[in-house]
Order: C-alpha cells, then sequence, then structure tokens
C-alpha cells in the first residue's frame, strides 16, 4: 500500500502532507515547542555579540549579521549532519516532524476562533463577549485592543488570519517545496528572528535590520503566491486590483499585498485607522466592498483553509 502511494506522489509531497494532518488535528504543542528552545538560544547569541548603544550604525548592523549567523547555521548543520548518519525511514520521520513544527496552520484557526466565538456573543447581546474579543486578538496583533469596538475587533483578527496565513503557513510550505527540509528549517528560523529582532526601535533597529531585510527577502516570492491563490480561491478580479493598488504596499513588501488580495478576495475592506498605544495611525484601506464584519473573520479563516487545500492538491499533482 505504501509502494503504491509513493507511485503517486512524492516522498516531499507524501512528507508534507502527513505534517499538515498532524498539524490539523494536533495543533502546536501545549506544554513544549523547539522555537521555545530556539529562543532561549537566540537571546544568549545575543548577549554576547551586541553592540553597545554608543557604537555606530554600521557597527550595530554588522553585530546584527554576526548574531543572525551565529543562531541560525549551526542548527543548518547539525540538520545535515543528522540526515547523513541517519537511515532513511528515521530521516523521513524526522522530516515529517520538523515541517510539522514549522508549520502553524491549526494554531492561527484557534486563535482566530478564540476571537470569532467571543465576538458572535457579543453581537447577540452578550456583554461579556466583547471583553474577551478584545483580549483574544490582542494577543495576535500589536496595536491597543482593550477599547476596540466589534468592527474594529473583526478587522484587526481578518488582518492578522490573512496575513499570518502567508507567514505561518504558505512560506514554510514554499521553501519546504524548493528547498527541502534545511530549505522550510532555514525559513521558520529566520522568521522566528525577525519576531525577535525586527523592530524599528532604539534597541533593535539597527541590529535587528539584517533578520527583517532576510524575512523580506524569504517572504516576497512566497507572498505573491498567495495573493494568486486568495484570488483563485475568492473574487479573482477583486483580489488582484486590490494587492496591485499602490496602498497595498502599506507596512512591508508582502504583508500589504497578502492582506488587500484576502480582503479583496472576500469582497470586504480592511486597514484604515487603529490605534497604537495611545495614538491613532491612519493607515490605507485594503479590499474592496463593506467594512469587515464579525463574521467575516470566519469567511477569512475558510479562504485559509482552501488555499491550504489548493496548495496541497497542486504540490501532489506536480511534485
Amino acid at each position: 500500500m505504501m509502494t503504491s502511494i509513493f507511485d503517486f506522489i512524492s516522498t516531499n509531497a507524501l512528507i508534507l502532507i502527513i505534517a499538515l494532518l498532524l498539524d490539523r488535528l494536533m495543533g502546536e504543542p501545549k506544554s513544549w515547542h523547539p522555537l521555545v528552545w530556539f529562543g532561549r538560544w537566540v537571546d544568549l547569541v545575543r548577549q554576547y555579540t551586541v553592540a553597545p548603544h554608543t557604537a555606530k550604525a554600521s557597527q550595530q548592523k554588522r553585530a546584527g549579521v554576526i548574531a543572525w549567523g551565529l543562531a541560525v547555521i549551526p542548527w543548518l548543520l547539525i540538520l545535515g549532519g543528522l540526515f547523513w548518519l541517519l537511515p532513511t525511514w528515521l530521516d523521513r520521520s524526522l522530516s515529517v516532524l520538523i515541517v510539522y513544527f514549522a508549520i502553524g496552520w491549526q494554531s492561527l484557526r484557534e486563535h482566530a476562533f478564540a476571537i470569532a466565538d467571543p465576538l458572535q456573543k457579543a453581537v447577540q447581546g452578550d456583554s461579556s463577549g466583547l471583553p474577551q474579543a478584545r483580549q483574544a486578538v490582542g494577543y495576535i496583533v500589536s496595536r491597543d485592543t482593550q477599547n476596540l469596538s466589534e468592527e474594529e475587533v473583526a478587522k484587526a483578527g481578518v488582518e492578522s488570519v490573512l496575513e499570518n496565513g502567508s507567514d505561518a503557513i504558505f512560506a514554510p510550505i514554499f521553501w519546504f517545496v524548493v528547498a527541502g527540509v534545511p530549505g522550510i528549517l532555514l525559513y521558520r528560523l529566520a522568521n522566528t528572528l525577525d519576531a525577535m529582532w525586527g523592530y524599528k526601535n532604539d534597541t533593535f533597529i539597527h541590529f535587528g535590520w539584517f533578520a527583517a531585510r532576510c524575512d523580506d527577502v524569504l517572504n516576497y516570492l512566497p507572498a505573491r503566491l498567495v495573493v494568486y491563490t486568495y484570488g483563485a480561491c475568492g473574487q479573482w478580479q477583486a483580489a488582484l486590483r486590490s494587492a496591485r493598488r499602490p496602498s497595498a504596499s502599506w507596512k512591508s513588501p508582502n504583508a500589504g499585498p497578502v492582506m488587500a488580495a484576502g480582503a479583496g478576495a472576500l469582497g470586504i475592506q480592511v486597514g484604515g485607522s487603529a490605534p497604537y498605544f495611545g495614538k491613532v495611525e491612519e493607515r490605507p484601506v485594503l479590499g474592496e466592498g463593506e467594512q469587515a464584519q464579525p463574521k467575516d473573520l470566519i469567511r477569512a479563516v475558510e479562504l485559509v483553509d482552501r488555499s491550504v487545500y489548493l496548495w496541497g492538491l497542486v504540490i501532489c499533482l506536480l511534485f
């Protein structure tokens, strides 16, 4: 039976499908995760490589490049050694585990439903629903959520689902298809470093510059594929129009087009003004149609789900 399966799809495609099924059924481990260990390693690396605040910008950037290399390259070398030493059946099992840990499909769904369920209660008149939804959306967006309305919570949740669908699901899959397990590991570690160091504040604006740029480069092609995928799984013309507008370059070269395309595919608008800890930031409107509503959060999850199924089908057929 296993031989007949390998006759139809490649080993990497089978590894990916098994990993996606594991992720969908089990989600992320609740008590531990390899990226937690990596985060501790990253903190240790930074302690020994960070340049003084008085150092020139070029020196801080150089320190950030060295720190990035020390944080990532040893794990790629260890992985290569393991795959060279392990028998075939064991390296394929390890590959499944690495891909499973690198993809955050079910985690994204759980975060979205943690917002959508209390938000639906709020729509139905339950006064406890909105505070719960605000708290839940605060876990996945970097903005002030304490005073958001139902529509603002929904908009923030939709934006996060669409953007993180690209970062947490499709970009890892892309790099696994392109470069196998080393590719997906490189992407996940680089993406984690961007999340830890890629801030434009006094501490990281220069030190984290390389981490942020690496993440932008690694996400560039996957994000463009996600634009077309969201369009194929929703309203095609509206998705592409939205992604091509100049306003779609807002925030980053990757997140803006992805969110714009997803909003267009759903026939809604996101973006616009949003509170960021004491000030209201005016952002461009992305997408087409009415403003995002609470019901659209579930529609965004369904769009991401359909996109995952489409990618899985295409990969099995082509690879």
